[in-house]
């Protein structure tokens, strides 16, 4: 199927160069008044927050677009025909060797923005460190396929609905970094050995970190280095914590020693349970898990 959509992709790719609309900002009463743009950085150009722009057939990206006159201060919302057909690449095609280990090769291009949403399409992003979309406010991902390993979603909130994630081969698919509440609900992941780290250096010790997980299904390996489906590290935490809220998962992952749960665990790893981690259950009251226990 990946084989029979490049042709149709790389076509669509070369769209802005014949004359042909790629971009609509919608008009919310009539949309045979959709306003048509031969580029999509001239539509979020020409977009006033609050609007939504509708992708054509094809690649997109602002990797590189300065967020000042573009995306800063806006909501938009992105809306693709499909995951099989709008694809959008998160940063560089290639991150840059020099900067991997730092944020640098994430991308800027909605610095400063409100909130961003992308429905219907797939997101691309790459296999290094520190990748995704740095300092947006809030970010909305509906009816998505991502693939790859990011770090970087709003700096407020990210919501994850009816999302997949394919994570790169034994690696992450989503480290819980920037976003001090991040929402999961009927997602599905596909990972081998690794699947959502709940670990942050920047944002540790500035406040807690809240983790909804609802109704998703986890679909990991579970060799002997395996790790659970939220692997956690609160050790660098402070005076803050990690509060997991889980809903009905459906979930196969290696099972924890710790924890003796494949939802949710420590990764084998005494040091990561410092006992700054509660975890609530389908809604209970009470923590499953508090101080460590």
């Amino acid at each position: 199927m990946m084989l029979q959509m490049l042709p149709m992709l790389a076509f669509a790719e070369d769209a802005t160069g014949t004359g042909k609309p790629v971009a609509w900002i919608k008009d919310p009463y009539d949309p045979a008044k959709n306003q048509g743009f031969t580029s999509l950085e001239e539509a979020v150009n020409k977009a006033k927050s609050g609007a939504t722009i509708i992708l054509e057939e094809g690649n997109y990206t602002l990797y590189g677009v300065p967020s000042v006159g573009s995306t800063k201060g806006k909501d938009l919302t992105f809306v693709g025909k499909g995951p099989d057909k709008t694809a959008w690449n998160i940063g560089a095609k290639v991150p840059d060797p020099a900067h991997y280990g730092t944020e640098y090769n994430g991308d800027y291009s909605f610095d400063g923005a409100g909130k961003i949403t992308f429905k219907n399409m797939t997101l691309r992003s790459g296999d290094a460190n520190y990748l995704g979309f740095i300092r947006a406010d809030h970010t909305v991902v509906e009816d998505c396929v991502i693939n790859g390993k990011t770090f970087y979603w709003g700096y407020k909130s990210a919501v994850f609905t009816d999302t997949t994630f394919n994570a790169p081969s034994g690696d992450y698919a989503i480290w819980t970094y920037s976003s001090p509440t991040m929402t999961f609900d009927n997602c599905t992941f596909n990972a081998s050995g690794k699947v959502i780290n709940v670990y942050t250096d920047y944002g540790a010790g500035k406040q807690d970190i809240t983790v909804y997980f609802n109704n998703c299904t986890v679909n990991s390996s579970t060799g002997f280095l395996d790790k659970q489906a939220l692997n956690i590290n609160d050790s660098n935490m402070g005076s803050y914590k990690y509060i997991i809220k889980i809903k009905d998962p459906t979930v196969t992952a290696v099972r924890d020693t710790t924890t003796c749960s494949q939802v949710f665990g420590f990764g084998g790893k005494k040091s990561n349970n410092s006992g700054r981690t509660e975890v609530y259950w389908n809604n209970s009251v009470e923590p499953v898990w508090k101080d460590g226990k």
